[in-house]
């Protein structure tokens, strides 16, 4: 342990003498080794790439684990080596596929995007450690993960904690940075979450409601937020309160949506402005509003009889194309 720091604070000149230590066949002295070349870091290591990748194969797991979080760490420079680390994924070794699942976390995107259906199959894994490894990858990767944000919302199925908060944290990522189409998957995905996933991230998902430029993002969060029902806390309320003001007719009828999936409360909180609502609303809108209404207790109901007018309002708020094969959004 002492020869490898040394030869880690050592850095560039040391990296030749590190890695022909590699070729050893005791395993102890292969560890170490590694775990210099890692922590010289990419510019004084990045020759013995090559060296370090060929302990993929062949090895026991101890080494293949360091081999692997060296590899992910030089990241360009190991960029060629993606199949083989990759191909770790599937070890039997969960130790090892959890090492796989960091190290593909930390290479280029245009690399390790093939790959990513194998890191996202990881999130039933029966290892926490390696869930835990797999949604934090997905995290990191966020402009590239829209595509696989139902598998990580399976994560919160899992009853551990450090699974749990690095799913959180992937899709706070993918709502907060991500391209229009990966915030929309992610809003999507959600929507059929358990309730505790939901929970952690209202606040995100509010946050979405409100700022996001997207409309179409933004219904996904309205929907999202009203598949908490009567748990739904007072920022989410609020958020979705704020959409009945809003231009689109799509969004306010979704957040009328909303609001009644919440509940009583919720509906009557924001009564006044629903019955508002009423006087000017398009046929469909004007339905989604008496639906929300009729919640609350009797004495609150609208009168009956008050007829739909026009169509539903969405068709001056078309979407066209999906905006995800290359419309623009």
């Amino acid at each position: 342990e002492a020869a490898s720091r040394a030869l880690a604070l050592i850095g560039e000149p040391a990296a030749s003498a590190a890695a022909a230590v590699l070729e050893e066949e005791d395993e102890t002295p292969r560890v170490w080794a590694l775990r210099a070349l890692r922590d010289m870091g990419r510019t004084a290591a990045a020759q013995q790439v090559d060296a370090i990748a060929a302990l993929l194969e062949g090895t026991r797991p101890r080494v293949r684990r360091e081999a692997l979080a060296a590899l992910g760490l030089h990241g360009q420079a190991a960029a060629h080596h993606c199949g083989a680390v990759a191909r770790c994924l599937e070890s039997a070794d969960w130790s090892e596929r959890a090492a796989a699942a960091r190290a593909i976390g930390l290479l280029p995107e245009v690399v390790v995007a093939p790959h990513l259906a194998t890191v996202a199959s990881l999130m039933t894994d029966y290892v926490p450690d390696v869930v835990e490894a797999a949604a934090s990858t997905l995290g990191a990767l966020y402009g590239i993960s829209g595509p696989y944000a139902p598998q990580l919302a399976l994560v919160f199925l899992d009853e551990d904690e450090s699974a749990c908060n690095a799913a959180t944290a992937a899709f706070r990522r993918m709502l907060r940075a991500g391209g229009v189409c990966t915030r929309e998957a992610a809003a999507a995905a959600l929507r059929g979450a358990e309730r505790e996933g939901l929970q952690r991230l209202a606040p995100d998902l509010a946050m979405v409601v409100v700022e996001d430029e997207d409309r179409h993002v933004r219904e996904e969060a309205l929907r999202a937020l009203a598949a908490l029902g009567p748990a739904a806390p007072p920022c989410a309320v609020e958020a979705v309160a704020g959409v009945l003001h809003d231009a689109s007719t799509v969004l306010r009828r979704a957040a009328v949506e909303a609001l009644r999936g919440m509940g009583p409360d919720a509906v009557s909180a924001h009564e006044v402005k629903l019955r508002e609502m009423l006087q000017l609303a398009p046929g469909g809108l004007r339905r989604a509003v008496q639906a929300a209404l009729a919640t609350l207790p009797a004495e609150n109901a609208p009168a009956s009889g008050s007829g739909s007018r026009g169509g539903d309002g969405r068709s001056g708020d078309g979407r066209g194309g999906d905006g995800c094969g290359g419309d623009g959004r």
